[in-house]
């Protein structure tokens, strides 16, 4: 009987590499289009002291990005349009920008995402 050993050991950690280099551009990516969504927003949200629009953040998680405004108050703001906010300011300033967006974001993900496969 006939034996063969192989040994996949450089295969393996071209894998891990592989793999590691896609969740870089995935986190990359996901961050990039949370800041994007932030600075379009910060044109819409609400803006009377200016403590709502200086509360925006982007918190990064395990495998997710959170984009939003850390007010008591800002849910409130942004489920009502109809209020009348100053200067020119408007409810739904974090979902309008994503929704009007929304290609573009996703063609910039699938493009990082592409670059992982390089």
């Amino acid at each position: 009987m006939a034996k063969l050993t192989v040994d996949d050991s450089s295969f393996q950690r071209g894998i891990d590499e592989f793999l590691r280099r896609v969740e870089n551009n995935k986190m990359k990516a996901l961050n990039d289009v949370a800041d994007e969504i932030l600075r379009l927003s910060s044109r819409e949200v609400p803006h009377d002291t200016g403590e709502l629009q200086n509360s925006a953040e982007v918190e990064q998680g395990f495998d997710e990005v959170t984009v939003g405004y850390n007010k008591v108050y800002a849910a409130r703001l942004h489920e009502h349009p109809e209020y009348n906010f100053q200067k020119g300011r408007k409810g739904k300033y974090l979902e309008d920008p994503i929704k009007n967006n929304l290609r573009v974001f996703r063609e910039y993900i699938v493009k990082s995402m592409g670059e992982g496969f390089q």
